[in-house]
């Protein structure tokens, strides 16, 4: 894979963007909307509000681990799937 991209930066920023701002505007800004309109309680809008933070907080730690592991890591940690020894074709 070539890092070296530069294109690959602005999407990569445009997916933390979108990953932070969705799940805040879909669950906040809906949320408090709806408990508006249907005249719910108080504590519904609170409870929208937190499953917006702990919805957007658990996507971007999913989305980073996956960046860490696609672009990260060690390469002395990573092991070839299949065995790179040619020792089968050695006679005596």
């Amino acid at each position: 894979m070539n890092n070296n991209n530069p294109l690959s930066a602005y999407v990569i920023a445009g997916h933390l963007a979108f990953i932070v701002a969705a799940p805040l505007l879909f669950f906040i800004g809906g949320g408090a909307w709806l408990a508006g309109r249907l005249d719910l309680p108080d504590w519904t809008t609170i409870a929208f509000v937190l499953l917006g933070v702990f919805t957007m907080l658990c996507s971007l730690i999913s989305y980073l681990y996956s960046l860490i592991k696609l672009y990260g890591g060690n390469e002395a940690e990573k092991k070839p799937s299949v065995s790179v020894h040619k020792d089968y074709y050695y006679e005596d």
